[in-house]
């Protein structure tokens, strides 16, 4: 699948080089794209496609992506402050705390999503380029119930936010994926379980069911799978609300609407979804994300995973609007947040 025009624009000289290149050498070794389980969607055939992945981590890591981003996402004003009352009201609610961190209030519960809260400065965890930064840390934080980790990825599993969190709250329970961390980083929590697609555990009157999502845990420089990845079904029996730390999109959504749907909240991933042609198996664009809302049955969906990190090309403004768009077009209720901002589950 060739690269669309505003894809080529916003990768820049230098990937549009290369992209055109690899796309030349794709079709001249291999005759056709390797399939991403996408409807009408492809990507650039192996072994090209790990060489332009390489580069695009490099890229990533050397924070290339940040320049000429556009604007980040906004911080709320008083963002401290709304964050410390998060779990308050009396109403199910969804504070999003940047990128894929959130806190969901529900059931009387408060649990806390792929927190990333605490300063840069690990080599466990080394961090993107920030655009934005997070007014607020774990000290800001209401009491936490539980923690529920997508998968892996360094920008998902942060190890001294994790720490800090281990030491404020060290009897509560952290949900993750089976390979996500190794079997020592979660050891300072009294409760870690990691459920397979389809179980469930309970948190307080809760159920966190975990489900399929198309990404994977890399925790490595050279980005090579080591665990997996999950979405997260949150129910107190009247509510449900359905996390998506990171995903490509994919027939799994469909089966989760089946199972589990319709869905009072979505948090679903919107950005990260250029160079498309190496990404698009794991990171949905906004057209998709809403695709998702619709597939699961979401009465609302909240676009996060954007305008936090230069974690590639695509502009966080842009963004947004194509997220708002593909909700008009699709009849999903899309909203994008600032940071430390609530709302309240319809």
């Amino acid at each position: 699948m060739a690269p669309t025009d505003g894809a080529i624009r916003q990768a820049g000289p230098r990937w549009r080089a290369m992209l055109a290149a690899m796309l030349f050498l794709s079709a001249a070794l291999a005759g056709c794209a390797t399939p991403t389980g996408r409807p009408g969607d492809a990507l650039i055939a192996q072994p090209l496609r790990s060489i332009g992945l390489a580069h695009h981590h490099a890229s990533l890591a050397l924070g290339q992506y940040s320049r000429n981003a556009g604007p980040a996402a906004e911080i709320l004003p008083g963002a401290t402050a709304n964050v410390r009352r998060a779990c308050s009201g009396d109403r199910p609610a969804v504070t999003w705390l940047g990128h894929s961190s959130a806190i969901i209030s529900i059931g009387g519960q408060c649990i806390l999503t792929d927190p990333v809260l605490e300063a840069n400065r690990s080599l466990a965890s080394p961090l993107p380029k920030r655009l934005v930064d997070i007014p607020f840390s774990v000290d800001d934080l209401p009491d936490i119930d539980a923690i529920i980790l997508s998968h892996g990825d360094y920008d998902h599993l942060h190890m001294p936010t994790i720490a800090a969190l281990a030491r404020r709250f060290p009897d509560i329970a952290i949900l993750v994926p089976p390979g996500a961390a190794g079997p020592g980083a979660l050891k300072r929590f009294a409760r870690v379980e990691q459920p397979l697609p389809g179980q469930a555990a309970r948190i307080g009157g809760l159920t966190v069911t975990a489900e399929r999502a198309y990404h994977a845990t890399r925790r490595n420089l050279a980005a090579i799978k080591t665990g997996h990845a999950f979405s997260w079904v949150v129910s107190d029996g009247r509510t449900k609300v359905l996390f998506i730390g990171d995903s490509g999109y994919g027939p799994a959504f469909r089966d989760i609407g089946r199972s589990h749907g319709p869905f009072d909240l979505l948090l679903v991933p919107i950005g990260s979804y250029e160079p498309s042609e190496l990404v698009a198996a794991m990171h949905a664009n906004p057209e998709e994300a809403a695709r998702i809302a619709r597939d699961v049955g979401a009465r609302l969906a909240i676009g996060i995973h954007w305008g936090t990190f230069a974690l590639s090309p695509d502009r966080p403004d842009e963004t947004v609007r194509r997220f708002r768009q593909a909700g008009r077009k699709t009849g999903v209720t899309t909203r994008v947040l600032p940071i430390g901002g609530t709302v309240v589950v319809p």
